[in-house]
């Protein structure tokens, strides 16, 4: 049976300042740190969506599709709409608690292919989401096969529970590795800018590529299993806190996720 992702806070006494940032910012780490997992686990939790293709969608049925939305296919303007409902039981929801719409729109050209995923009222794990991300493949010589898929978007906002958002622009490249011409996995690297929940400057950095088996993905089990990044938040001039966010696996599709703040004590989140 699965379980709700759950928090593990492990604190460590601090023995130093760091440089002129305000000694009472120790409670503001732990709300960064959160909203650093709450941002990387809502981008992670939908991208598996934009690798499907329109034919895909064509042939799936409903609990073939993460989070068993009703799916509804446009044939004239090459879209897809997956209505979550919420309340319908799911093997592969894993307690996530999807609700709302996510569109899928396909734009096929002679040199590139992009799919785009508009979120419209939708919701995960209390979060609301509002925006749309691009994700496009250009054709190479050989083809679309092996070349990465680019994602972008801007003006991208996740919503708490509390009404407090966080806004976001990225960039980022995926490629897919396959065994015997059957996609298992997907590796993804970039970065991020933007605001956080209290309206300082963020930025992101991925320092090793995040790595995310389609299996689990699909399953529902959305932490990747290994990566790194940075995360600073900016609060004066020439001056930021910076948290490091460490993906690890523990066992098939359970995977961990450890922040490291910027005074040293961690948090761990796994997701069963």
């Amino acid at each position: 049976m699965y379980r709700n992702l759950f928090v593990v806070f492990s604190f460590l006494l601090l023995s130093s300042c760091y440089g002129d940032i305000d000694k009472n910012i120790s409670t503001d780490l732990q709300i960064e740190g959160n909203e650093v997992f709450n941002i990387s686990l809502v981008l992670d939790e939908s991208l598996i969506f934009a690798f499907d293709s329109f034919e895909d969608y064509r042939k799936a049925d409903t609990t073939s599709v993460l989070g068993c939305p009703n799916i509804l296919i446009d044939e004239t303007e090459k879209k897809v709409t997956l209505e979550f409902m919420g309340n319908r039981q799911c093997v592969n929801e894993n307690n996530l608690s999807r609700t709302g719409k996510i569109h899928v729109r396909f734009i096929n050209e002679s040199s590139f292919t992009s799919t785009i995923l508009e979120y419209d009222g939708y919701t995960v794990r209390g979060n609301k989401i509002s925006g749309k991300r691009e994700f496009i493949k250009r054709r190479m010589s050989n083809g679309f096969n092996n070349t990465p898929m680019v994602e972008t978007f801007e003006n991208f906002l996740i919503i708490d529970e509390k009404g407090s958002s966080s806004q976001l622009k990225g960039d980022f490249e995926h490629r897919t590795l396959s065994l015997n011409n059957i996609s298992t996995e997907i590796v993804s690297n970039g970065s991020l800018e933007g605001r956080n929940i209290t309206g300082r400057p963020i930025l992101m950095n991925r320092n090793q590529p995040k790595r995310y088996s389609i299996t689990c993905l699909k399953g529902g089990f959305v932490i990747p299993s290994s990566g790194s990044e940075t995360w600073q938040v900016v609060r004066h001039t020439n001056q930021a806190t910076s948290h490091q966010l460490i993906f690890e696996s523990e066992a098939a599709c359970q995977n961990l996720a450890t922040i490291t703040l910027h005074d040293g004590r961690t948090i761990q989140y796994r997701q069963l």
